[in-house]
């Protein structure tokens, strides 16, 4: 296995670096970045090397590469740079916790990130560039196409199919059979029931204020 420059010097890049580190046997060596997001010439102890000079440093028939940003502009940010890196030559690795369940059969693309506790049942089929945050769930047969970013504890149901470039919030809940259409974004702990429109934004009824306080509450 190739080690691995990490695109990026944000949260998730600093995560992804932690999680390959300790539950991965690819040896990361190295973050980058455009140079105007660079502030420092070193993170985590590896060095921060300039994009548009990576493949002097770092070639992409020694290194690989995991393009690790969040969903910015519904995911197109990190989408714009899986291209780049795939056009620079890259392997785009592909991470899946230990502590994930899959079974045999699930096609899993490049550039993935499907962290613990996610259940990926069988015949499920993962595009190229996902996110998959911790405790989630993809049920039987359904198929998550690319750069989608999936919150923790999402449940999506069996036989679902969802379009590129969407994002779920934290506890949201797809039924079975549903159609989510290209760049949706499925609030925290929404529920859907039926197809969504393209573009789509579906959110959960908030939490209400009570014109009481807590300490007023006769049984609690």
């Amino acid at each position: 296995m190739k080690p691995l420059v990490i695109f990026g010097t944000g949260q998730i890049a600093t995560i992804v670096h932690f999680y390959l580190t300790h539950d991965s046997p690819i040896d990361v060596v190295a973050f980058t970045a455009d140079q105007t997001h660079i502030a420092d010439d070193e993170l985590l102890g590896l060095p921060v090397v300039p994009f548009d000079r990576i493949t002097e440093r770092y070639p992409p028939d020694s290194y690989s590469m995991f393009i690790a940003i969040g969903f910015s502009r519904m995911n197109k940010v990190r989408e714009a740079r899986y291209h780049q890196a795939k056009e620079a030559g890259y392997e785009l690795a592909t991470f899946v916790s230990s502590k994930a369940t899959t079974w045999p059969g699930s096609v899993i693309g490049d550039n993935c990130f499907i962290m613990e506790d996610v259940i990926v049942h069988p015949f499920v089929e993962i595009g190229n560039d996902n996110i998959i945050w911790s405790g989630s769930h993809i049920g039987h047969g359904s198929v998550v196409k690319d750069h989608c970013f999936v919150s923790s504890r999402t449940a999506i149901s069996g036989n679902v199919t969802v379009g590129p470039n969407c994002f779920f919030g934290t506890n949201s809940t797809v039924r079975d059979k549903i159609a989510i259409a290209r760049e949706c974004v499925i609030g925290a702990g929404a529920v859907i029931l039926k197809d969504t429109q393209e573009r789509g934004v579906y959110v959960a009824n908030p939490a209400r204020l009570l014109p009481t306080s807590s300490d007023r509450l006769p049984n609690l």
